[in-house]
Formats: C-alpha cells, structure tokens, sequence
C-alpha cells in the first residue's frame, strides 16, 4: 500500500510535469512566431543537448556499462529504430504542427496516440475492442473531425499540413510508447530517453545543422529557448517518472491530461490565439479518450507508458 504522503506527491510532480509539457508547446509557438527558428532546429537542439546531459550524467554514474546497448546488434538496430521512429518524428512532427497550426491544437491531436495503439492492437492481432475502447474510438473520431471542420464537411478549419503533422505526430506517439517495450525492461527508461534524444537529434542536424542559426534572439527568446531544454525535455520527464513511481501509470496518465488544458490556456492568455467554441468541444472529446481507456474492466490488465515530449 502507497503511503497517502507519497501519493499527493507524486500526483503532484505528474500534475507538474503535464503543465510544463504544455507550456513547452507554447514557449515553442512564440519561439517560431518571433526568432524565425525552425522546428527542425529547435528539436534537434532541445534533442541533442537534454540527450548528452542525460548521457554524462549515466556516464558518471554506471561507466562503460552506458554503452552496453551497443554490444547487441538486435539491442542496437531497435534504438536506432525507436530514435528515428519514436523520439525524432515525435518531437519534429509535433513541433511542425504547432508552426502550422498552434500550440493547443498540436497538444491535443497527439493526444490520438493511444486510440491509435487501440486499433493497431485490434488489427494487428484480430481482438475485440471493449465497450470503453470503442467509446474512446468514437469520441477521438468526433473530436478530431470537429477540430478540423467546425462541424462544416466542405472545408478545413485548420492547414492540411497541420493536420497531417498532428496525426504524424500521434502515430509517433504511439510507435515510442508501443515499440521499446523489450529494451525498457533490459536496460532501463532513462538509457534508452538518452541515446534516443542524442542519436534524434544527430540524424535531424544532417538536414539542419543547429550550427546554422537562422533565427533572431534576444535575450528573452535565449531564456525561452532554454526553457523548451530543460524545463520542457529534462525536467519534466524527471518528475514525471517520480510520480509514476509513487501512482502508478494509470493515474499518472489520466493526471498528464493537464497537459493540453495548460497548453490552451497559457495560448489563450500569453499569445492570444482564437479559438472557437467547437474548438474546446473537440479538445475535450480528445482527452475524453484518456479516461475510457483507464477503465479496467473484470479480469482485464493494463500497462501504460508515458512518453517524454
């Protein structure tokens, strides 16, 4: 049994962790919105420096035993797969989304993830979905097609782009929370988010080299850009895992829901961006989905992960 201290704790550092995620999202609109940065510098950046202060921190700890994933050339062909696949395209697509939409929409549509990894299951391995999958389904279905229409089936309400990149980014999601399953349990979760964010950011910088800065700074924006590093990737993912340990992943999960309310209401207030009524309508049928797929149903069992953005 959980100690009550520890619980409030650790649904503290969830609840905290979710609002730093979403408030990332937003620091990353103003950064697009006012530098002129890309979202391909701005992830391989925010990848490649939280990867390699993860990275000296194992390396001080655990030695050459940092390395041993490379030792297995199964081991080290998945990490490649999960950087590339999982953490790069993750962060990348989510980041475009944002570009070319806002930060509240982007939060939200990856929000889709675990409805997808519902029907890849029921494909994949021909199973029935539940009475509460198959409400998350209709409830993503409804409020994906109100944020893109308005309710108007002749017409976008959003760029296709944007909503391209936001499913893109779901299905991500979904691939880096689904695929490492097995090197999770060989190695642990804080190896495998360093060699992902570092080899992620690597593969990205040979399209954008982060040495070639396009954007315009000033300090706030230098503050702002050092905020997406280490209190949007490093930070937060810390906190998060504390709570886990202390919650659980399923409360955890349904705590990180935050995450797209305090997207939307520091968009609201700090950048000012409009939303329509049919708007929230769809953001709250996304994240509706969060808590039918948290509803365990006799002899069922179910196991979470939580990605770091």
């Amino acid at each position: 049994m959980r100690h009550p201290s520890k619980q409030i704790t650790g649904a503290f550092f969830c609840i905290f962790s979710a609002c730093l995620w979403g408030v990332t999202g937003t620091v990353g609109q103003f950064l697009f919105q006012e530098t002129g940065i890309t979202p391909a510098w701005l992830t391989a950046v925010r990848m490649i420096v939280s990867g390699s202060v993860f990275l000296c921190f194992l390396l001080l700890r655990n030695g050459k035993q940092t390395l041993s994933i490379w030792r297995n050339k199964q081991d080290a062909r998945d990490l490649l797969l999960f950087s590339a696949f999982g953490m790069l395209l993750m962060q990348y697509s989510y980041f475009l989304t944002i570009e070319r939409s806002n930060a509240a929409t982007a939060t939200v549509l990856q929000y889709l993830a675990p409805v997808m990894i519902v029907l890849y299951v029921a494909v994949r391995y021909r199973k029935s979905p539940t009475l509460p999958e198959c409400g998350a389904v209709l409830c993503a279905l409804m409020g994906t097609f109100l944020l893109a229409t308005h309710g108007n089936i002749h017409r976008l309400s959003i760029s296709t782009s944007a909503l391209f990149w936001g499913l893109l980014s779901a299905v991500a999601l979904a691939f880096y929370t689904a695929f490492p399953h097995r090197l999770l349990q060989k190695y642990g979760t804080i190896p495998l988010i360093a060699w992902g964010m570092l080899l992620g950011g690597i593969f990205l910088s040979f399209l954008t080299p982060i040495w070639q800065i396009n954007g315009t700074f000033d300090a706030f924006s230098i503050a702002c850009l050092l905020f997406t590093i280490f209190f949007g990737a490093m930070l937060p993912y810390l906190t998060f895992l504390y709570g886990v340990k202390h919650i659980g992943p399923t409360k955890s999960s349904l705590l990180a829901s935050v995450e797209p309310l305090s997207s939307t209401v520091v968009s609201v207030l700090w950048l000012h961006i409009h939303l329509e009524p049919l708007d929230y309508i769809g953001f709250a049928l996304i994240v509706t989905t969060v808590f039918l797929l948290s509803v365990k149903l006799p002899a069922q069992k179910s196991s979470k992960i939580r990605a770091a953005k």
